[in-house]
């Protein structure tokens, strides 16, 4: 025979209030969960540069680099080859190169100097073709190892990389990392903060442990992020593609 509902709801609403001490009392003991994600295996990708290899290349790069920095947009354009690749669908040309980064409006206010200047200063590597020779940058283009996917994994690309627990430069440090794989999440939006002079987005990340925090953005790459591609031609180098993407 069923109970009434009003021949239980009393002895209902007293277990009810047992049951939510109980839960109040071990979740104040234990606290939230941190995050977590599926551990993988640990794996350092160091540093690598080719350009000290090829002297007209080293000195090409640091002249172009130099330019960024200056924003030289004179010295910048002359770097490029005349049809240099702007993206996946057919952008080709400086004058798509000028438009694309806004550079016949306000060039130094052009996201271009940031986006090349982080490239150019993370090494790259030489290939050598048949006529020509080659040179991408930067190192984390060609760092990942073919068992990771490059859309889900990057590189750290410093030593000693804060990971936090949110992102926000005052928060908690879960870990302190190198040169190493992470998983990359990615996010509608990310919050973007200014250190130093520098403003850059945090990127969530898995650490190897199945640990997730966040790494200020100037710190971790992903291979499909900006990168660029030169060639020599006739001993002279040039800039031949500027992207992004996979």
């Amino acid at each position: 025979m069923f109970l009434s509902f009003h021949q239980t709801s009393p002895q209902l609403i007293a277990i009810g209030i047992v049951v939510s001490a109980v839960a109040q009392v071990v979740n104040a003991a234990t606290g939230p969960k941190p995050a977590e994600s599926k551990p993988f295996a640990e794996k350092e990708v160091p540093f690598s540069d080719d350009a000290p290899k090829d002297a007209a290349l080293f000195t090409f790069r640091n002249n172009l680099l130099k330019a960024v920095q200056a924003k030289d947009l004179e010295s910048l354009l002359d770097a490029l080859d005349p049809t240099i690749l702007n993206g996946y669908d057919g952008q080709e040309g400086i004058e798509e190169f000028k438009t694309k980064w806004k550079l016949n409006e306000n060039p130094d206010a052009s996201s271009v100097w940031k986006e090349l200047g982080e490239v150019l200063r993370l090494g790259g590597k030489i290939n050598k073709g048949d006529n020509e020779s080659y040179f991408i940058a930067p190192y984390v283009y060609y760092g990942l190892p073919e068992a990771y996917d490059e859309t889900e994994y990057g590189l750290v690309v410093g030593e000693g990389v804060n990971v936090r627990a949110k992102p926000d430069e005052t928060s908690d440090a879960i870990q302190k990392v190198g040169r190493i794989i992470v998983r990359l999440y990615s996010e509608e939006k990310s919050k973007e903060t200014k250190i130093g002079d520098e403003s850059f987005p945090w990127r969530k990340v898995g650490l190897p442990n199945g640990s997730v925090g966040y790494i200020w953005g100037k710190y971790v790459r992903s291979p499909i992020d900006y990168r660029a591609g030169f060639s020599n031609q006739s001993g002279q180098w040039k800039m031949n593609y500027f992207l992004a993407g996979d």
